[in-house]
This record gives structure tokens, C-alpha cells and sequence, in this order.
């Protein structure tokens, strides 16, 4: 992936909704681009949260005890509440095609944010909006299933 494409996609990365190009800056800036074949097992549940993940080009699987919980797209963030509140991975992350990724580290992460609290403020609000979407779609998926119409995967965790 080319370094043009990927300023073009951090526009899109709803974690850096209201941030200023410096700030992004400042969060990428060990961050790194990684390539992944299909079946390719990108951190497992249990582990330590050491990365938040951005989903450049192509698809994730998240499983949760060996079930597929959701599929994951570009532009995607996925890890970030492990990487905020120091917890293990609740989920398995496993690409499904040719994939690539932003890794950021969460030392680098927790750095960025602690420089500057207007970042942060911007980072845990993007954090929560994502988070409660994620929510809303799996309930709708919870209420599909309870109302008989089977119990399809959601899109987002």
C-alpha cells in the first residue's frame, strides 16, 4: 500500500474524526503498516492488548471462543478498548483476504493522548460513538434473532 493511499484513508478513520493533521501525526508516528495473508491470526483473545488496529484494505474476522462474531471492513478500528483500559483481548482477530493494516502501538497511543488532553478528549469521544454503534447493530442482530428471523452475524463488534 502506497503512503499517499494511506493519508487518503486516515481522512476516512473515524478514530481521528476532529483531529488535527499534527495530532494524527503525532499518533501515527510509530505506528506501522503491515500486510497479512488470508487465515492469518493478527492478535488471539486472552492476549495482552498491545496494538490498536486500523483496517486499511481488506477483511477480519472476530471470533470469540472459536464464533464468528462479526467481519470487520475498511476503515474499521478494532483493539482500542483493550489498548485504553489495559485489558486482555476479549476476541481473536483472523484476516480473511489479503489484508493490511495500521498498528499502533499502545505505549505510543497512551503517550499521544497523556501529551494533549484536547486529543484525548476527541480520541475517547470517537472511542464511545464507535463503540455505541458497534452496540445498536449488535442489538438489532440480538433482537432480528428474537424475533425469529435467525441469528445473523453483525457487521461491527
Amino acid at each position: 500500500m502506497q503512503t499517499s493511499d494511506i493519508h487518503k484513508l486516515v481522512k476516512k478513520i473515524p478514530l481521528f474524526l476532529g483531529l488535527l493533521p499534527s495530532q494524527i501525526r503525532e499518533l501515527l508516528t510509530e505506528g506501522e503498516v503491515q500486510d497479512f495473508k488470508p487465515d492469518q491470526t493478527l492478535c488471539s483473545q486472552g492476549e495482552e492488548s498491545r496494538f490498536l488496529f486500523v483496517l486499511l484494505r481488506g477483511k477480519l474476522a472476530v471470533q470469540r471462543f472459536g464464533m464468528i462474531l462479526a467481519h470487520l471492513e475498511p476503515v474499521e478500528i478494532v483493539g482500542e478498548m483493550g489498548v485504553i483500559t489495559d485489558s486482555p483481548r476479549c476476541a481473536t482477530l483472523v484476516t480473511e483476504t489479503d489484508t493490511t493494516v495500521m498498528m499502533i502501538p499502545k505505549n505510543r497511543f497512551n503517550y499521544a493522548i497523556g501529551m494533549d488532553p484536547e486529543v484525548a478528549a476527541t480520541i475517547y469521544k470517537n472511542v464511545l460513538t464507535s463503540s455505541f454503534s458497534k452496540l445498536n447493530s449488535m442489538n438489532d442482530h440480538f433482537l432480528d434473532h428474537l424475533s425469529g428471523g435467525g441469528f445473523g452475524l453483525a457487521t461491527s463488534v
